[in-house]
């Protein structure tokens, strides 16, 4: 799922009642939240490496670095969309989707690592890469069982 879309509904939960999905939809739960802006830019990214060959980057210093660039997108969207809705963006720190931020992270750290030819040296093998995709798999969806227990389930006003 997008980050905008994690984002867009953070804050519109911050301001009325959230409402109860309305089917239970297995796919949807296993790509609830995987960032797919920081997929998309990770891919983006391990495919200009060969180009980058030389540079000092390296794919440990690409991963890390949208594993801290995941939360802060997540963090400077759910604001945008807070300020798009007409509300102030400058709300206290408990009120920032915390849950959504940190599942989001979690999901694109593991996912990340289930990437087809991820250049990254402890997921260089067939066996690993396959161990790889059932963790992201498994964690996708025990982030999105884990949800009730950490979204607050009233409106927080703004």
């Amino acid at each position: 799922m997008s980050i905008n879309t994690l984002a867009r509904d953070a804050a519109a939960m911050s301001s009325r009642t959230p409402q109860p999905p309305s089917r239970d939809d297995v796919l949807a739960g296993l790509t609830k939240y995987i960032p797919t802006e920081s997929v998309t830019l990770y891919v983006a990214a391990v495919s200009s490496l060969p180009a980058l060959q030389g540079t000092g980057v390296t794919p440990t210093i690409i991963f890390w670095a949208f594993v801290c660039l995941t939360p802060i997108l997540m963090l400077l969207l759910f604001l945008r969309q807070l300020v798009i809705a007409g509300n102030d963006w400058k709300i206290s720190i408990k009120k920032w989707p915390w849950w959504k931020i940190i599942a989001s992270t979690v999901a694109f750290a593991v996912w990340a690592l289930a990437v087809p030819g991820n250049p990254l040296n402890f997921v260089d093998t067939a066996v690993s890469g396959v161990i790889a995709g059932f963790a992201a798999l498994f964690v996708s969806t025990f982030l999105n069982i884990l949800t009730p227990f950490f979204e607050e389930k009233t409106p927080n006003a703004v």
